[in-house]
């Protein structure tokens, strides 16, 4: 009996040793988990615009601003603030869809795109079209 005590005392002081030392495997998540990330963290907005015609007599602007955020230059949050056209004159502007077309939350980078049709005169001869404008979220 002693010798069976004896033996389990020995084996119990091995073990805990090696309990005590040993680590859970590392997780690898990136700097977002690790904050060891080296991009750039805050918030802001972003915008593009296309503009044709002559102004006063016949003329759009279409534009679409992006507001989002990044932490360690990964995007943790993004959306379209606004989209729209403000026109002049003889001319009517109407804006399309808009959406997220590449990237976004969870990358570094992302790229908005949004359509617009006009139709307008200008010296009494018509014009019209579409207006397709991008904004491009970059790396960092």
């Amino acid at each position: 009996m002693r010798k069976a005590l004896l033996t389990l005392g020995v084996l119990v002081a091995l073990a805990v040793p090696a309990a005590a030392t040993a680590k859970a495997p590392p997780v690898i998540c990136g700097g977002v988990c690790d904050s060891g990330g080296t991009g750039w963290t805050g918030c802001t907005s972003q915008s593009a615009s296309d503009a044709q015609g002559i102004r006063w007599v016949s003329w759009f602007r279409h534009y679409l601003v992006v507001s989002y955020c990044k932490v360690n230059g990964v995007i943790t949050s993004a959306s379209i603030a606004a989209h729209g056209c403000d026109y002049e004159g003889v001319i009517v502007c109407s804006t399309g869809p808009a959406w997220l077309t590449s990237g976004g939350v969870g990358t570094g980078w992302a790229t908005f795109t949004g359509h617009a049709t006009y139709i307008g005169a200008l010296a009494g001869v018509p014009w019209a079209g579409t207006s397709t404008i991008s904004v491009n979220i970059s790396l960092g």
